[in-house]
């Protein structure tokens, strides 16, 4: 009697923790870095945003698309006020801990990142493109009971040539919490 009721009760309990897979939109906020490479490397912190839409196979397996503008920050040295915008494509497997709803991942893909000196975004979104490889890593927590998720993670974007200096490079990297819905 014992055992079958501990495998209803895990049938039970899996079946609440059970998978929403389909498509998924979603948006985040966080810290940006840009390290920029010049006479030596100076770190610059500032709000980063990001959107995102994919698909989800399971609660450990995702392929998304996504963009994130790091925002500008002060003057670097007088070399200019740096912003960034990545467009990418990662995988997203991970490790599900049983009967929880949390799931620990990693992120491999590809990006293509646009680095200009005295520049927003919206000048940015037709600018010169390094395409980079792109890795990560974070902890996402399924709400039970809905079909959304919130997401802590670490991306790093790779280095890009600054588009209004080839002498200079940029380093982008962000620490998010992102949310999304699956449809």
């Amino acid at each position: 009697m014992k055992k079958s009721s501990s495998i209803i009760l895990l049938l039970l309990s899996s079946s609440v923790l059970a998978d929403a897979t389909g498509i998924y939109l979603g948006g985040g906020i966080g810290y940006g870095m840009q390290n920029l490479v010049a006479l030596g490397t100076t770190t610059q912190g500032t709000p980063a945003l990001r959107g995102f839409a994919g698909y989800q196979f399971a609660s450990w397996l995702d392929v998304e698309l996504g963009y994130t503008y790091i925002a500008q920050g002060p003057n670097w040295n007088n070399l200019g006020t740096p912003s960034t915008t990545v467009y990418d494509l990662a995988f997203t497997p991970g490790f599900s801990i049983p009967l929880t709803p949390v799931t620990v991942y990693s992120r491999l893909g590809i990006n293509s990142v646009s680095a200009n000196l005295n520049s927003s975004w919206y000048n940015q979104v037709f600018s010169n493109q390094t395409a980079n490889f792109e890795w990560g890593a974070g902890v996402k927590v399924d709400i039970p009971g809905t079909r959304t998720f919130v997401r802590a993670e670490y991306l790093n974007f790779g280095s890009a040539v600054n588009n209004d200096n080839s002498n200079l490079t940029v380093q982008a990297s962000v620490a998010m919490i992102t949310a999304g819905y699956v449809f």
